[in-house]
C-alpha cells in the first residue's frame, strides 16, 4: 500500500501535492510545476505568439513582392528620389519593401524581449544567477 511519503520518479509525492507560488505567478495553470518541467512563462508565450503573427505578415509581404516582381516589364527602381519616373508597380514595390523593413525591426525587438524573458525564466527556475 503506497503512503504519502513514497517517491514518485524521485520526487516525494508530499512535495508535489501543491504547485509552488512561483508557478502561480509566472506560469499558466496547466503548466505549473507539480514536480515536472515547466516549458515557458506567460510572457514568453505572448512574445512567441506575436512573433508567429509577425511571421505570417512577413510571408504575405514576401508573396506580394514576388507577385509584383513577376509582372512582365517590371524593373526594381534604382533612384527613388525622382518619384515622377517611378511606375505604379515600382511605387507599390517600394512600399512593400518599406513594410518588410519595418517588420524586420519589429522582429528584432521581439527577439530581444524573448531572450530577456527566457533569461528571466532560467533565473526563477534557479538555473542562472
Amino acid at each position: 500500500m503506497p503512503n504519502e511519503s513514497e517517491n514518485n520518479n524521485g520526487v516525494n509525492t508530499a512535495d508535489i501535492d501543491e504547485s509552488c507560488t512561483t508557478c502561480h505567478q509566472y506560469f499558466d495553470k496547466e503548466d505549473e510545476c507539480w514536480g515536472n518541467y515547466v516549458p515557458l512563462t506567460r510572457d514568453e508565450e505572448a512574445i512567441l505568439e506575436q512573433m508567429r503573427e509577425l511571421k505570417a505578415k512577413v510571408a504575405a509581404v514576401k508573396k506580394r513582392l514576388k507577385e509584383i516582381e513577376s509582372q512582365s516589364g517590371f524593373q526594381i527602381p534604382g533612384d527613388v528620389r525622382d518619384r515622377d519616373r517611378i511606375s505604379e508597380d515600382q511605387a507599390l514595390w517600394l512600399e512593400q519593401t518599406q513594410v518588410m523593413s519595418t517588420l524586420r525591426e519589429e522582429w528584432e525587438k521581439l527577439d530581444i524581449q524573448r531572450q530577456e524573458a527566457a533569461k528571466f525564466r532560467m533565473k526563477i527556475l534557479g538555473h542562472e544567477d
